[in-house]
């Protein structure tokens, strides 16, 4: 049987000297993931989508905020937050830092991915676009002139 040219090639395959650093960015990025949800649990749905987890190292918890006050807010939780953390079994954490950073409102807002609302109006093919595509169907090859010719038939629906 003939090889697919079309079928995925692996990472390590493609760029053999960077899958292993890739893999190390998943993994981090991943870990850092996993501790996202004690936070949320911590802080409560509205304070959390301010806020995320930007890194953890040595028993030192880092938190990015979406502005000074909201830094300010997080300060007065830090104990309610290291109980939580403790509690989600992560027992060497010891200490939280928190900076304000202006941009991660804009990596906060892309995390959240609102789905998308169906069209109000539908959109119809005109007569004269489908009577252009049945003369471009005319000098097509086999395949796409049938699909041409089904594309135009939607104008008389």
């Amino acid at each position: 049987m003939a090889k697919n040219r079309f079928d995925p090639k692996s990472l390590s395959e493609l760029a053999p000297k960077w899958s292993n650093k890739l893999s190390n960015y998943v993994e981090k990025a991943q870990d850092i993931a996993a501790l996202q949800a004690p936070l949320n649990k911590a802080l409560g749905p509205i304070l959390s989508k301010k806020c995320r987890v930007s890194n953890y190292s040595q028993g030192t918890l880092h938190i990015e905020a979406a502005s000074a006050t909201l830094a300010t807010r997080l300060g007065y939780l830090k104990m309610e937050i290291l109980s939580e953390f403790r509690q989600s079994g992560f027992h060497d954490c010891s200490q939280v830092k928190i900076t304000a950073t202006p941009e991660a409102q804009q990596r906060l807002s892309q995390r959240v991915v609102e789905p998308k609302k169906p069209p109000t109006q539908q959109h119809r093919l005109s007569e004269s676009t489908a009577q252009q595509l049945t003369m471009l169907a005319d000098n097509a090859p086999a395949g796409l002139k049938e699909k041409l010719l089904k594309l135009a038939k939607h104008a008389s629906k």
